[in-house]
């Protein structure tokens, strides 16, 4: 090799940095630290490990880097159970031993309480999920054409779609889904959608799964009305797959958002049947439910037993959706207002408390800060279960003026809950912070926080 060639290899070559991880971060990544002291953020690095790391963003207080070689491998390494774990981004924490898992969403959640709220509290170990894989019951998968048609999930970081045969998160009916669907869809002639262009019509693939009833629905969303192809693709699912109860094509203009939009029923009820202790749900095909059963089930549990009603409560259940809580709620209040934004939820709400033989239940279909801005009545207690992207200043600003004795927050994203508890807690105290694996093998994390008023 010339001396050119030899000095241009070394301009070529990234600088790697030696560092140590020391803690793990919300969003899933590995702190360390560089030489100097800046803290380095790593992807897919654990506390103990001994890492090289190429930067690939650096500020002036933290750098952000890529792992590059693994030189000592963490305690709470183990695995992987998924042959596209690392390529496919639906999973970040398969590598980590699952009580290793639960452990580092705890300190997740008390990281991001101490750093964004200043709050110094103690946090609860977090409650493990029933099923350790295949607890999922919705996946949302995307199709695409690469000299036939493909099925699956994005990849990590990417628009691009990886194909996918199975996934360990997933019920063994999705994965049936996933082995006939693609030549299903092939021998239909259906039009795959293509993002860059706008052509094409199938889009993506749902599925979801009632636990407690054990029944499939598959849901092909479509850009266009048009669908001539779904009985031909009905029929030959029904054949290869008869574990699927439910087949639904849902219209969705949107790229942004997977899962909305009219539907049709082709095959089946239309919706799935759950049922936990004490309450039965009918889920529509485009209605948001929590993706773990089991977990779902036990945070309701949780919540309303930490809130010890008396039965004479009137409650505010905001972000209701199709009446998680608010079943549970009203059996053990003397009224709840349920306030939900999403027309298929609130419609699926009042069957619900229909369902359940519940008349003390008033579901308002409004955004809730909207709501709460006109709301001049008394509240004993507020539930409330925002989005990722939590409830807002605007939100946490009207629930102080309206001043519930308690307050339940469920939250699942640990940096938006600090934020506003932040808010919260100038006129409550915080009673209890307990995290539940919502999402085993990721490193999201649901959160409930039981509040009391500091004057009451």
């Amino acid at each position: 090799m010339s001396e050119k060639e030899m000095a241009n290899s070394d301009v070529n070559e990234p600088e790697l940095f030696t560092v140590y991880i020391e803690r793990f971060a919300y969003g899933g990544y590995g702190i360390g630290k560089l030489p100097g002291g800046k803290l380095v953020f790593v992807e897919r690095t654990y506390p103990g490990d001994l890492a090289e790391v190429e930067i690939i963003q650096e500020k002036s207080d933290v750098a952000f880097a890529r792992l590059k070689n693994l030189l000592e491998k963490s305690q709470y390494r183990r695995a992987p159970k998924c042959k596209y774990f690392g390529i496919c981004g639906g999973c970040q924490m398969m590598d980590v031993k699952y009580e290793s898992q639960l452990d580092l969403k705890t300190q997740m959640v008390k990281e991001q309480l101490r750093r964004i709220a200043k709050i110094e509290i103690e946090v609860n170990p977090t409650i493990p999920s029933d099923l350790e894989f295949g607890y999922r019951n919705k996946m949302e998968f995307a199709f695409s054409y690469n000299n036939g048609v493909v099925l699956g999930l994005k990849m990590r970081n990417s628009n691009r779609i990886v194909p996918i045969n199975e996934c360990p998160i997933s019920p063994s009916s999705f994965n049936k889904a996933l082995e006939v669907v693609p030549e299903i869809v092939a021998m239909s002639k259906a039009r795959i959608y293509n993002l860059k262009t706008g052509t094409g019509t199938l889009k993506h693939l749902v599925m979801r799964y009632s636990h407690s009833n054990n029944q499939t629905m598959a849901i092909f969303v479509t850009k266009t009305e048009r669908f001539e192809e779904g009985k031909f693709i009905r029929s030959e699912l029904l054949r290869k797959a008869p574990q699927i109860n439910s087949i639904i094509h849902v219209m969705n203009s949107s790229d942004n958002i997977v899962l909305r939009g009219p539907y049709k029923t082709l095959y089946g009820s239309g919706v799935l049947d759950v049922e936990m202790d004490y309450e039965k749900f009918q889920i529509p095909p485009t209605a948001f439910f929590q993706n773990n059963y089991h977990v779902a089930s036990k945070m309701v549990e949780y919540v309303t037993k930490q809130l010890d009603l008396k039965g004479s409560e009137r409650v505010l259940d905001l972000y209701a959706g199709v009446g998680t809580f608010t079943m549970r709620l009203a059996m053990l209040s003397k009224y709840v207002t349920a306030v939900e934004s999403s027309h298929i939820s609130v419609k699926a709400g009042k069957a619900n408390a229909n369902i359940n033989n519940l008349r003390n239940v008033k579901y308002e279909e409004a955004n809730v800060e909207e709501y709460l801005k006109a709301f001049d009545d008394k509240a004993d207690v507020i539930v409330l279960d925002p989005p990722r992207g939590g409830a807002g200043k605007g939100v946490c600003e009207e629930i102080l003026r309206i001043g519930p004795e308690k307050i339940a927050y469920i939250s699942c994203d640990p940096s938006t809950l600090a934020r506003d508890l932040a808010i919260l807690s100038e006129k409550y105290k915080i009673m209890s912070v307990q995290p539940f694996d919502m999402f085993p093998q990721t490193y999201h994390v649901e959160t409930t926080v039981l509040m009391e008023r500091l004057d009451k």
